[in-house]
């Protein structure tokens, strides 16, 4: 009796909802997707598992959501693969913000919210569940923007470049070349290397790369443009947006101009360059949206939506073919990152930048210096699913998206932390037969089973092709993978050409490479770790060759 208690005790107070494969649904592949979301009173379960048929329990990885740099990773796509909350409720905020100017935007890593507040100049560090201060750092000076997270340390753009240790917040290192200089954007953060951007005066900017343990110097780069936005970092480019110059992209090695993009004619204010799949999405201070070719340089589309009377502040968003901002008067855009065609745009003003989970795209709002909100639309509509009014201010902030919690810095000395409590998820492929199946998903804590979901779908036919692609003849081989994966392709003329590896459900896993390739066979490894480092599990990836207008995919299995 006893026992059966605890169980029922745990049972309420714990949840998992299978999300992938749907009830009922009907699938053409065997190859499917396995995802769960798992509720444990803000406790990563002990293990979550997952029975098809009967058979005997597999375990399902968590998928790990950290939102690490600004806007969520180097790329600066602003989306997370975790749920969101789809009401208001508060899970906690933490009076550590100031009443004007706060820009910065939370970054959240294993379980922790590193946050810098420009008006306090304070560095800290948050439980992300309670919002109680693990630690505080002083940075002595202004700091407009987001952390970086990266192998274990927080690096702080503010008076100098800060290292700091992310479990004590004690000092690794600080970087400061001349007094007059301030810290500007974002760092980046490539093994090894830590990226920083200086602003001498408001005509000039300095970018430095930095060894990342030590704060050594290794080059720098000067730019006759002052920036207000962050770095982007992908292989060995370098994208450094300017005010009234250039769309820079540097080489990451020396620092030397690969291309400039000058269409802007105003430049860039607060927007800073969005990559996805050799694309940037950037906005302009003319009021001009634009999709610029990452390799060349070149402006593929641009779209006006200011009628001549505003400029865009807001870095946008981007998830599923689409790119989400608001300019500075009186709209939120939806635009098709193909053409930047308009699909939607609703009534909202923005000075920060969106967030995207979960099919709902997050921003706070401000039109009155004395009322700030944060809001939740619909991806697909644009309508109005939440919104909350803080104490007042307009809320300069981009929201960040971990664990089915949405946080973001108000101006009524508050940071928010909106949710009902930690969502963890939990993703894998699944291997289903043909006809009927059961799908089972079990959390346990303290070996019990604290909470279980069932559906039942249907297979109707064999799934994923192998098969070579025709045009640039892209082949994987081992096939399956065990130690490495390779893949060969053959350009006719010589030219740019990027190689990069994407998992099942389309997330990039790893850019593998991104240079000018001589015409002839060429061949590319990859070790079977992603961008941090750390190994692949087991499953479907897909080697993903772009040279040009050519776009192709090669697919290969995995098994560790």
């Amino acid at each position: 009796m006893i026992l059966l208690a605890l169980l029922a005790c745990l049972l309420s107070s714990a949840g998992v909802e299978i999300t992938e494969p749907e009830d009922e649904g009907v699938y053409s592949g065997d190859w499917l997707t396995v995802r769960a979301i798992v509720e444990n009173e803000n406790l990563i379960p002990d293990s979550v598992v997952y029975s098809l048929n009967g058979q005997p329990g597999q375990p399902i990885p968590r998928l790990v959501t950290d939102w690490y740099t600004y806007m969520a990773n180097d790329h600066h796509t602003g989306h997370s693969e975790s749920p969101a909350p789809l009401d208001n409720s508060v899970l906690w905020s933490a009076a550590i913000t100031g009443d004007t100017h706060e820009f910065c935007s939370p970054v959240i890593v294993d379980g922790r919210v590193y946050f810098v507040s420009d008006q306090q100049s304070i560095a800290y560090a948050l439980d992300a569940a309670t919002g109680e201060v693990i630690w505080q750092y002083d940075v002595q000076d202004h700091v407009d923007d987001a952390v970086t997270w990266h192998d274990g340390k927080v690096y702080v753009a503010a008076d100098s470049a800060w290292c700091l240790d992310a479990v004590s917040g004690e000092r690794i290192w600080s970087f400061k070349p001349s007094p007059s200089l301030k810290m500007n954007g974002t760092p980046a953060l490539a093994p090894g290397v830590a990226y920083f951007s200086f602003a001498p005066d408001y005509g000039s900017l300095q970018v430095f790369a930095l060894e990342s343990e030590t704060g050594e110097e290794i080059w720098k780069r000067d730019i006759p443009h002052y920036s207000t936005g962050c770095l982007t970092l992908s292989g060995n480019r370098l994208y450094v947006p300017t005010c009234g110059g250039p769309l820079y992209a540097l080489e990451t090695g020396s620092g030397s101009t690969v291309w400039e993009n000058t269409d802007a004619a105003t430049g860039y204010w607060d927007s800073s360059p969005v990559l996805v799949d050799g694309v940037i999405y950037i906005c302009g201070m003319d009021g001009v949206a634009r999709g610029i070719d990452a390799v060349f340089g070149s402006t593929i589309w641009e779209r006006d939506i200011s009628s001549g009377i505003r400029y865009i502040a807001a870095t946008p968003a981007y998830h599923d073919g689409r790119i989400y901002f608001a300019d500075q008067v009186d709209t939120f855009h939806c635009l098709e990152a193909l053409d930047g065609e308009v699909v939607w745009g609703v009534p909202g003003v923005q000075h920060g930048s969106p967030g995207i989970a979960d099919g709902v795209v997050f921003f706070g709002e401000g039109a009155d210096r004395d009322l700030g909100q944060v809001r939740a639309l619909s991806c697909d509509s644009g309508a109005e699913i939440w919104s909350y009014q803080t104490g007042g201010g307009q809320i300069y902030s981009s929201p960040a998206i971990t664990d089915g919690v949405v946080y973001i810095a108000g101006m009524d000395w508050n940071l928010y932390a909106f949710g009902t409590e930690l969502r963890f998820t939990y993703l894998d492929d699944l291997y289903a037969s043909i006809g009927p199946n059961e799908l089972i998903v079990t959390s346990w804590s303290g070996g019990l089973a604290a909470a279980a979901d069932t559906v039942s779908f249907s297979v109707t036919a064999t799934g994923t092709s192998t098969s070579p692609s025709p045009l640039l003849g892209a082949c994987v081989f081992p096939n399956p993978a065990v130690e490495s994966a390779s893949i060969s392709f053959s350009l006719i003329e010589p030219g740019p050409l990027a190689v990069e590896v994407l998992d099942l459900s389309g997330r990039l896993v790893r850019v593998l490479v991104e240079v000018d390739f001589s015409a002839g066979n060429h061949v590319t490894e990859w070790d079977l770790r992603d961008m941090h480092g750390a190994q692949v599990p087991s499953g479907i990836y897909f080697f993903v060759v772009r040279s040009g207008e050519l776009r192709e995919a090669a697919s290969f299995c995995l098994l560790r």
